[in-house]
């Protein structure tokens, strides 16, 4: 199964298929009166083909150095030979110059929709690794249905002419600042923590709209588990609209309000009717309505402390009790952890871009690669949602960064390589750490430089620094 992920995103078949789609697309009339468009042209093949561009975006995630001049090397080494034409000189042969020219160009050239398309479609083969893709003629049960959890964050990048226009920073009296910030929305499977939907846009769009689209392109029967930022109104009145379901967590103002100053004891479900209030947005093609759903209140006890809990969702009582879904919310933590591994590990926290469509490349290629280490990581015998086998996500992926550089010289069969590779992952195992142990305060230890931090554009840097040679 692991193999067939792998399969799924490197086949000569769907790559071709994506091409005539797309041409297909572009082709199509808007109205009667439209024309049809030329074909768009295809994708300039040479050593840097769809394929390779596409594993070797990838490629540079998973890797510790994620330069160009690395990707150049690993090439001439014969990394991607594998990747070639069946009938044509290796790749290794082929290549002539060590500079990065050619595969930047191709990096520029890679439409961004293949990169969506590519995770659409690692997303079917996620679902059916996990087991979740239920039969089309019965209504999937709760261990059937897919979960994901869904939360928000920032990449930042270094901001220029270009880049301002999609992503405007942030500015306060002493001017813009020097660095733009991408808001992002992901949604991350419950069972394996891969990615199974992701959207990006500028920082002034909320998380709660991008939520929406993200809602509206899912399928059926999805439950969305959020935090108390996703729980509003608008949030279950488009899962209701898109049949789907959602448990969020509910500020207190918020549950004071749904109670109507009645109070509720721990353990309590209510059913109730989610009014819209004036401040509510309401989603494209959503009506402005009541949502049917429950309330349910709990109060825990955590390292001394105790939290209440207030929950709202419109799963039914009869198949999802309230200790079910305290559990189930309980997992939505997980997206922290993720987050940190996405960030990190995939080092997307900054990203060294000069566009704004090669930023969108540069997340989307990101999530794939960390889905695929997912991927790898589920077939290695890892369940989140049970706890089995905690791995180390660091060590999954240096093991599937050398798995996959002997695959693609072609030292390795594919069947080895599946199966090697998962035995591996299997004996990195993380330590089993104290119940007790202590919160750690979030806090960077900063390193004093010898020069002052630069504020604002080097040209006005340049000039105050003439100026204060000159007195």
């Amino acid at each position: 199964m692991v193999q067939e992920v792998f399969a799924l995103l490197f086949s000569t078949r769907w790559l071709a298929q994506w091409q005539k789609i797309r041409r297909a697309q572009k082709q199509r009339p808007r109205t009667d009166r439209d024309r049809p468009k030329p074909a768009p042209k295809r994708f300039y093949e040479r050593i840097f083909s769809l394929r390779v561009t596409l594993w070797y975006l990838i490629f540079q995630r998973l890797s510790f150095d994620q330069t160009q001049a690395a990707v150049v090397v690993n090439l001439r080494e014969g990394g991607a030979d594998r990747l070639g034409r069946r009938r044509a000189a290796k790749l290794s042969r082929r290549v002539r110059s060590p500079h990065t020219s050619a595969y930047n160009q191709a990096r520029q050239r890679m439409p961004l929709e293949l990169l969506c398309a590519a995770l659409a479609h690692l997303r079917q083969g996620l679902l059916k690794l996990v087991g979740l893709v239920p039969a089309p003629s019965q209504r999937p049960g709760p261990d059937q249905r897919t979960r994901q959890i869904l939360d928000g964050s920032t990449l930042a990048v270094l901001v220029n002419p270009q880049l301002a226009k999609d992503f405007p920073p942030a500015s306060n009296r002493s001017g813009k600042s020097d660095w733009s910030l991408l808001r992002i929305v992901v949604g991350f499977c419950v069972r394996s923590g891969a990615v199974l939907s992701a959207l990006e846009g500028a920082v002034q769009q909320s998380e709660q709209a991008m939520a929406w689209t993200l809602i509206e392109a899912a399928a059926d029967f999805t439950i969305w588990i959020g935090d108390r930022n996703f729980g509003i109104w608008s949030m279950a009145a488009q899962a209701v609209r898109c049949h789907q379901d959602t448990l969020t967590r509910l500020t207190r103002a918020r549950a004071a309000k749904l109670t109507r100053g009645h109070p509720m004891y721990s353990g309590e479900d209510r059913l109730i009717q989610w009014s819209p209030s004036r401040k509510d947005k309401v989603p494209p093609g959503t009506q402005r309505a009541d949502v049917s759903g429950r309330l349910i209140y709990v109060r825990l006890q955590k390292k001394g402390q105790w939290i209440d809990l207030w929950l709202f969702t419109t799963l039914d009582a009869t198949d999802y009790s309230v200790d079910l879904l305290v559990q189930w919310y309980g997992q939505r933590w997980q997206a922290e952890l993720h987050f940190r591994s996405v960030k990190t590990q995939m080092k997307l926290a900054e990203l060294h871009v000069c566009s704004p469509e090669m930023a969108r490349k540069e997340f989307y290629a990101g999530l794939l690669a960390y889905s695929l280490v997912r991927a790898v990581m589920w077939g290695a015998g890892q369940r989140l949602e049970e706890g089995i086998k905690a791995l180390s996500f660091s060590q999954a992926r240096r093991v599937l960064l050398e798995r996959c550089k002997a695959w693609g010289r072609g030292v390795i069969g594919r069947d080895n390589w599946s199966r090697k590779l998962l035995e591996e992952v299997a004996q990195h195992t993380l330590p089993k750490r104290s119940k007790e142990r202590p919160s750690e305060v979030r806090r960077v230890r900063h390193r004093r430089q010898k020069y002052p931090p630069l504020k604002g554009s080097r040209a006005a840097a340049r000039m105050r620094d003439q100026a204060t040679k000159s007195l």
